[in-house]
């Protein structure tokens, strides 16, 4: 039996998807919506046993489904999703073999590149190729985790409380004179 082009990039990502366990006719992983801090509810760290996101084959065509926050979705929507470059070269693959487009799960090729405004005069560079040639190009790291809006309002909120205070001592100040 053949493996699908899905299957191939499950395992090519599978190292960089938290507790992940193939099952008898999918794999699960924790799921990268709703529990990437990696602890549940009540604060402990998750087990391969509480992780609930999934791929799953269905009739020949892989989805991706969260049993805790419902999110789901054709396997092409989350690769677009979670791993952008990776997404390109899974359409080129598709496109190769002529499953890619009108009618299918899969933009082709040329469409995904149209649509991030992507012309034949300026072609992508693609990770993975079979021709590829070494470069002494840098390699690029991933930049650590922004603080969210809400950590970043409570940092703010404090320096907004010392200049309410501060402005409140100057008025006493020139009240007093």
């Amino acid at each position: 039996m053949s493996i699908s082009i899905e299957e191939n990039l499950i395992h090519y990502i599978a190292s960089s998807l938290p507790l992940f366990s193939k099952q008898s006719n999918s794999y699960r992983f924790q799921c990268p919506y709703c529990q990437f801090s990696g602890k549940d509810s009540k604060g402990k760290s998750l087990v391969p046993s509480t992780a609930k996101g999934y791929f799953y084959s269905i009739y020949n065509a892989w989805n991706y489904k969260c049993h805790k926050c419902g999110i789901s979705q054709s396997f092409e929507k989350f690769i677009a999703a979670q791993y952008p470059l990776l997404h390109f070269e899974y359409v080129k693959m598709r496109d190769q073999l002529g499953i890619a487009g009108y009618q299918t799960n899969c933009p082709s090729l040329e469409k995904l590149l149209s649509k991030y405004g992507i012309t034949n005069s300026n072609p992508p560079v693609f990770l993975i190729s079979n021709n590829a040639k070494p470069t002494n190009d840098p390699k690029v790291t991933k930049l650590p985790s922004m603080r969210s809006p809400q950590q970043q309002a409570g940092h703010q909120s404090q320096i907004n409380h010392l200049l309410k205070i501060k402005a409140q001592q100057k008025r006493d100040r020139e009240q007093w004179w």
